[in-house]
């Protein structure tokens, strides 16, 4: 049976089949992680095999063998963090899903994992774990004959409990739900266009609501208007009939969170910023109950739309 962890631990003592290094792409020995599995395997056995393969991919891993670390180190790429509308965390989750894959193709029992990327690539703690734990249970989901012990060592407690809080979220929601995350490819959708404005929103969300926007959305019927998905701490927000997006609201942990909406007059017709936060929060409203009530929504949404229009005559 395949296990998950989250242990207080470094990466150097878990006594794995493999070890993953939070490599960079010219896989050279470097500080933090890497060095020190670098000096636990024996630097200069370890730097020839690497030199031998001499580059990886951002999102991908190679593997190498352990010598006095492990059977084997894989070496995953993980993104330096931009703003998360720079692939980041479909390229995350591809260095656990390759680091994974390799494990499997190489008959390891038991894999020790790092948080990838989130030392001094910069990317935010908890959407580094998002993307781990979701790219771990979607491969064992995908690869129910295959068992294998999973174990992240981690030495902060605060990484530790923020790792953990997400893994409870991430099991409750898929004891309630049909699978994983909503993803962009799930749904037709179209790029904002550069006719576009910001604003900023103000408003607190708690641990249960980040988990229904974290969620995502797929329409369900013709009144079913929105379509989301999160990618890292960035929501998108897209209309379900043609694919616009319509929002990109970078969410943090406090209170003020910038918001980019479409100003394309053939898309969306906004009436100012004033009003697209007005709008915005109220469909936020209906986003973080669930089940999504979109017919409620819809019902809304038209009645306001009458009324504007009946002011205009």
């Amino acid at each position: 049976m395949s296990t998950l962890e989250i242990r207080k631990a470094s990466i150097t003592d878990l006594g794995t089949d493999a070890v993953v290094n939070a490599a960079n792409e010219g896989l050279w020995a470097g500080a933090g992680v890497c060095g020190a599995i670098f000096a636990a395997a024996g630097h200069a056995q370890l730097e020839e095999a690497c030199g031998r393969i001499g580059h990886c991919d951002t999102g991908s891993a190679v593997i190498t063998p352990g010598f006095r670390l492990a059977k084997y180190i894989i070496h995953a790429v993980g993104p330096r963090y931009s703003d998360g509308r720079h692939r980041e965390a479909e390229l995350l989750y591809g260095a656990y899903k390759r680091s994974l894959e390799l494990a499997r193709d190489h008959e390891c029992l038991s894999i020790g994992f790092p948080l990838i990327s989130a030392g001094i690539f910069g990317y935010p703690v908890e959407g580094a774990w998002q993307e781990a734990i979701k790219a771990c249970t979607d491969f064992l989901n995908e690869n129910p004959d295959y068992d294998i012990r999973i174990v992240f060592a981690i030495l902060s407690d605060e990484i530790i409990e923020c790792g953990k809080s997400v893994l409870d979220g991430m099991s409750a929601h898929d004891a309630g739900t049909d699978g994983a995350a909503v993803k962009r490819s799930d749904w037709k959708n179209v790029d904002m266009p550069d006719a576009r404005d910001a604003f900023i929103l103000k408003r607190a969300f708690s641990k249960k609501e980040m988990m229904a926007l974290r969620k995502g959305h797929i329409p369900e019927a013709m009144e079913d208007k929105w379509f989301w998905y999160m990618e890292g701490d960035t929501l998108y927000i897209h209309r379900s009939w043609t694919g616009f997006c319509i929002y990109i609201a970078e969410l943090s942990d406090g209170y003020t969170h910038k918001v980019t909406v479409n100003r394309d007059p053939e898309q969306y017709v906004s009436e100012g910023a004033e009003a697209d936060c007005e709008r915005l929060n109220k469909l936020l409203d209906y986003m973080i109950k669930q089940p999504f009530d979109y017919y409620t929504e819809w019902i809304e949404e038209t009645a306001d739309s009458i009324k504007k229009a009946k002011k205009g005559e």
